[in-house]
């Protein structure tokens, strides 16, 4: 019986071979992440030259480590397979501890040669033998936020926890997710686990959307998939996975050329498209276009509450968006305009400049450039009260006397009011005109709220949030 994928993520004593000095080494990096993640017990660095790697003292072999040894992550070159093997046959022979090996290292199956082949079977054919679970080869692996394991070799990461789970055929498509988010204005994402499987040699994308599906740390799941011989097993993970939570999957292979793509790259048949959008509706898993709309979705389900249905408000101060956010979410074909009372259209236009245009068309109110901070948080506060409106959209751009910053601490500050009174909507702040407005979306990110640069990307993840809450209602019995 193969042991669990859960056990690898709580691995105790991990072994990296390949570990170098050299900073643009991934066996460098791979420490450093094991050790910004807070890994700092039970990390040894394999390296026969001796010395320390970032504080670490390296070992020569895994068969030295004296003490407890769960997981090893490979960024050897491939052609040092054999010698690996059986440097952990040894450890196996004389300890028995080894649970799993994260293979990072590229040049196995996935070139398409015979060597690449045998070393990748080497590999595979020992770790079956021994039941050591293996994740890759070709991979950037796995990491757990709580448990402090990062076995992947992407630099920058912020490891914030939260509750995004990521599972991917790509490593690429991971890091970009992950460097991504620590790029934000606040300069973080949370997020709870990521694996990324490569050739799936052992572990597969199936046995990974099983175990995050699972995981009751994940709020939320995204997928990325290229394709699986074993289509009826994914369906059934992805679907079991989608009735516990919301699920977002790219699926890539479209096209005849993106097939023949997603083969080149892990070995991975991609399947029928129209198949795997007809099964994807049917089990109610989200599917998105793009890795932008994916992390949009995903940080939206993670931050904001459910929406009780699609009737939306725009409330912007910049006309021309505002229009634009009208179109789109006209075009989304779930989201509709919130048709406010005539008591919360008097409310609004208590609180917002003269000029201002208010439900002209319903569900939309310019409140022009010259509103001030006030004008904002005032007018997105009469709108929230409303017992018709479902969910906000608020646009503003910067302008050389609006205190956005001092407009995104008073929001923050009011929405906890609301929140206490129990009135809590999802809003969708769209902020703007580039690095004007950072340290506005900073104060709205620090406080809770994921913000947005373009009124396209919030309808889209409204949309997302509206789709996956319908899609609930009718599930219920």
């Amino acid at each position: 019986m193969p042991r669990a994928l859960e056990e690898l993520f709580g691995a105790r004593g991990c072994a990296v071979v390949g570990a170098s000095q050299a900073p643009k080494k991934a066996g460098h990096q791979i420490v450093a992440n094991m050790l910004a993640a807070g890994y700092k017990d039970g990390l040894y660095p394999i390296n026969p030259a001796g010395g320390e790697i970032l504080g670490c003292p390296c070992y020569p072999t895994v068969a030295s480590i004296p003490n407890e040894v769960q997981l090893v992550i490979l960024s050897a070159p491939s052609r040092a397979t054999a010698s690996i093997v059986e440097d952990l046959r040894k450890r196996m022979d004389e300890k028995g501890d080894l649970i799993g090996v994260v293979c990072a290292a590229a040049g196995f199956a996935e070139v398409g040669t015979d060597e690449g082949r045998s070393q990748q079977e080497l590999l595979a054919s020992f770790c079956r033998e021994r039941k050591i679970r293996l994740i890759g080869p070709n991979c950037v692996g796995i990491i757990d936020t709580a448990s402090r394991v990062d076995t992947t070799f992407i630099a920058g990461i912020v490891h914030a926890p939260g509750g995004i789970s990521i599972a991917s055929q790509s490593g690429a498509l991971g890091a970009w997710l992950l460097m991504d988010w620590s790029s934000t204005p606040a300069g973080r994402v949370g997020f709870r686990r990521f694996i990324t499987v490569g050739n799936m040699a052992d572990v597969d994308i199936i046995e990974g959307i099983a175990n995050l599906g699972a995981d009751p740390g994940t709020k939320v799941l995204g997928v990325y998939i290229e394709g699986s011989p074993k289509a009826r097993d994914l369906a059934y993970a992805i679907g079991l996975a989608a009735s516990r939570k919301p699920v977002l999957a790219i699926k890539v292979g479209r096209s005849t050329e993106g097939a023949r793509a997603a083969k080149s790259h892990t070995g991975s048949m991609a399947g029928a498209d129209a198949l795997y959008d007809g099964v994807f509706h049917q089990l109610g898993i989200l599917r998105v276009r793009s890795p932008r709309e994916l992390s949009d979705g995903l940080r939206a389900f993670d931050s904001l509450p459910s929406p009780r249905g699609g009737r939306t408000f725009i409330l912007t101060q910049a006309g021309g968006p505002g229009i634009i956010c009208v179109d789109e979410c006209s075009a989304s074909g779930n989201i509709v305009s919130a048709l406010v009372s005539d008591a919360t259209k008097a409310a609004i236009r208590a609180v917002v400049p003269e000029i201002a245009s208010v439900c002209e068309p319903e569900g939309h109110a310019d409140i022009t450039a010259a509103a001030d901070a006030g004008n904002h948080v005032d007018a997105l506060e009469a709108v929230l009260r409303d017992e018709g409106v479902d969910a906000v959209i608020l646009i503003t751009v910067a302008t050389l006397f609006l205190d956005l910053e001092g407009m995104a601490r008073s929001m923050v500050e009011r929405l906890a009011a609301l929140r206490a009174e129990g009135i809590n909507k999802p809003i969708f702040p769209v902020i703007l005109s580039g690095e004007w407005v950072m340290p506005c979306r900073r104060v709205l990110e620090e406080g809770g709220l994921p913000t947005w640069d373009a009124p396209d990307r919030a309808v889209r993840a409204l949309s997302l949030m509206i789709e996956h809450a319908e899609r609930s209602k009718r599930s219920k019995p």
